[in-house]
């Protein structure tokens, strides 16, 4: 992973020159937990962002794409500050666990304001709720499909979950199991459910069609109660 990372990385620099300012690796791969369908997720600060700029780095990046891996997120630094109310969730994690691969340490320097930290998880859960039964029916029912999705989006709401520890004042730990086992008494979190999906993403169990069908529901369910739990939150 790190070559394939560093190489990017170099094509990217090659692209951009002086105007790339920072290059970093954030998610999974940042932690080392790094399964079978784990994305490499990074984020890229640029000194300006247009078409012009974008344009050369087009074939780049599709190739990074076509290779099984999402798009960076790009912003500029002052982007990236004036951004950090909207985003507390996604960008407190990056702060706490991440990997500058190029450039500047431009998170050290950002104070992440959590404010507006329950509003973006409930609305980041309930899109979640959204998005999943829509790849859910885009699946046609097929069962490495629905494993592939329980697998790729159990790192989103584990992502969620660090929010929601952060919100009941508690220091997140930065490994899933661990930060499913530190869930918020008070959100009576059914650990069971997350846990069965992370043995199948660490390859100890597989899943029949039924088991995965039932499964999902069971996932789907508890995102649901967990969204009203923070819907009703009081500080």
């Amino acid at each position: 992973m790190d070559a394939k990372l560093m190489k990017f990385s170099a094509e990217l620099e090659k692209v951009f020159g002086s105007n790339m300012k920072s290059f970093i690796l954030y998610g999974s791969a940042a932690t080392g937990e790094t399964f079978e369908h784990s994305d490499i997720n990074t984020l890229l600060v640029l000194e300006k962002i247009d078409t012009t700029v974008l344009k050369p780095a087009a074939k780049t990046i599709k190739k990074w794409v076509d290779g099984g891996q999402p798009v960076p997120l790009i912003f500029t630094k002052e982007s990236l500050v004036s951004s950090q109310d909207v985003f507390p969730v996604e960008f407190i994690d990056i702060k706490d666990n991440s990997r500058v691969i190029f450039g500047e340490a431009v998170f050290d320097s950002i104070s992440i304001d959590l404010k507006n930290l329950r509003l973006e998880i409930e609305h980041e859960l309930r899109s979640k709720l959204i998005r999943m039964r829509q790849m859910y029916l885009a699946s046609g029912g097929d069962r490495g499909k629905i494993k592939i999705l329980l697998i790729r989006s159990l790192s989103g709401f584990t992502a969620l979950l660090k929010g929601i520890i952060r919100l009941y004042g508690k220091k997140a730990p930065v490994l899933k199991r661990e930060v499913i086992a530190a869930a918020p008494q008070e959100l009576a979190l059914k650990a069971d459910v997350f846990n069965e999906i992370m043995e199948i993403k660490e390859g100890k169990k597989k899943v029949s069609a039924e088991a995965a069908d039932i499964l999902f529901n069971r996932y789907m369910s508890e995102i649901e109660r967990i969204a009203s739990v923070i819907d009703a939150f009081k500080a």
